[in-house]
């Protein structure tokens, strides 16, 4: 079953919120929501599953957007002022592009649903009895996937020399 916007638009609110005000951009907060909500509906309708995760795809797409939109809200008046929390900003953009290619190195072997836990469970803070009811599966499948992920990270972070503690 696919996800409707709706579902994606739920699930994905928080982590939208998160990067406004990672970003400082609360002082245009109703309208940077709005815009996260359309860069992931965009991201929704775009998506190719053949090329990638969706998580990754929708966080820098929707990263993208904020960013330029509040580049072309800045008041010119404040452009002074503004230029460190900007410079902040596009620092903290690369930052969440080097960490979603870090992550990306780690997750690649692992199976769609192992992703699955690994984005909703470990990245997106989602409890697992949410994962297994969004997912109509059991507590118990949850669980399998966790220790098929994690087994699997510890594996490939011993191969790195990178200690993993979830």
């Amino acid at each position: 079953m696919k996800e409707t916007y709706e579902m994606i638009l739920e699930r994905y609110e928080n982590l939208i919120k998160k990067l406004i005000k990672s970003y400082g951009l609360s002082f245009e907060f109703d309208e940077m929501l709005q815009v996260g909500r359309i860069a992931l509906w965009e991201a929704y309708e775009k998506f190719n599953p053949s090329k990638g995760y969706f998580p990754s795809y929708a966080k820098k797409y929707v990263a993208g957007r904020i960013l330029q939109a509040a580049k072309k809200h800045l008041p010119h008046e404040s452009e002074v002022e503004m230029s460190d929390s900007i410079l902040h900003t596009t620092h903290t953009y690369e930052e969440l592009y080097l960490e979603e290619m870090y992550i990306e190195e780690y997750v690649k072997n692992l199976s769609r649903r192992e992703r699955l836990f690994v984005d909703c469970v470990i990245l997106q803070g989602e409890t697992q009895t949410e994962l297994a009811q969004r997912e109509g599966v059991s507590y118990e499948t949850v669980r399998s996937w966790k220790k098929a992920a994690l087994t699997k990270l510890r594996i490939k972070a011993s191969k790195l020399n990178h200690p993993i503690g979830y």
